[in-house]
């Protein structure tokens, strides 16, 4: 597919196409044409993947400033259904890297939601980010189909891109992580519906190392039983909130196969350095 910077009026109202599709987004909450344009010819990026003349993925950021640090903030990215599998999500975020490296600026930050297990993967695993913030229902009100049911709470990672932690995970370099000298800040049995549901979060832990534990797929978790997705966004955040004030950083991410499904756990370090 061809990755290029968006140009034509098409290609910006293609991009609003995206974030409805894949967002179901209200038109309120969607980023127009003229806001995009605006960011393109000032300092950010508005990047649109392309198989044939469909727009099949799109992403966009601008430069920021927070406490002293200069850094580039992706705004977002989309895939359409049907590509979310191809890798094109991960090949439109090195595009994004590439642009920011010339820029002069080594961070980018965004924000995903914790529960999402395949975000956390691309962007810890594969991307190389650490995450060391957590914000509570950062979109209030947002009737996006991604906080349908739920408060939008939000994790900011950071990827610093040029070092060589970012640099090896790029090339495939990732680490096997033993979760034994991870021991578990948030307790979970199987519940009588067959999903896993917290049951106790341990935040005065005082392990140099420690993991908390996701639904694998909140998604369907959802639609199964909001009710129980619920819990597992409060104790989740219970459990980070705690943590980051205490200097942990999430650093990794992995899973581990259950009978019919997976469990899957973030891995925090205390005082862990990403640079």
């Amino acid at each position: 597919m061809e990755i290029r910077k968006l140009s034509t009026p098409e290609d910006y109202l293609d991009a609003e196409n995206v974030q409805k599709v894949v967002w179901h987004f209200p038109d309120r909450e969607i980023v127009p044409l003229n806001e995009l344009v605006v960011m393109q010819k000032n300092g950010g990026h508005v990047f649109g993947a392309f198989d044939g003349r469909k727009m099949t993925s799109f992403c966009f950021g601008v430069p920021a400033y927070k406490d002293g640090t200069t850094y580039h903030y992706s705004r977002m990215l989309g895939v359409m259904p049907g590509y979310q599998d191809s890798g094109i999500g991960y090949t439109m975020k090195l595009k994004q890297r590439e642009f920011v490296l010339k820029q002069g600026l080594d961070l980018i930050v965004w924000t995903f939601d914790p529960l999402q297990s395949r975000n956390a993967y691309l962007n810890l695993e594969k991307l190389g980010c650490v995450i060391r913030e957590y914000a509570v229902n950062i979109y209030p009100g947002s009737n996006s189909l991604q906080n349908a049911g739920m408060e939008s709470d939000r994790f900011s990672p950071e990827w610093w891109i040029a070092t060589r932690r970012v640099k090896e995970r790029i090339a495939g370099k990732r680490p096997a992580y033993d979760l034994k000298a991870y021991p578990a800040a948030l307790e979970t049995r199987v519940s009588d519906g067959g999903w896993r549901e917290p049951v106790e979060v341990k935040t005065k832990r005082r392990d140099r190392r420690f993991s908390v534990e996701i639904p694998d797929d909140i998604d369907s978790l959802k639609q199964a039983d909001l009710a129980l997705a619920q819990r597992w966004r409060e104790a989740t955040r219970e459990a980070f909130v705690a943590a980051f004030k205490k200097g942990y950083v999430v650093h990794g991410f992995a899973s581990i196969p259950e009978v019919g499904r997976r469990r899957s756990f973030y891995l925090l370090e205390k005082g862990y350095q990403a640079r």
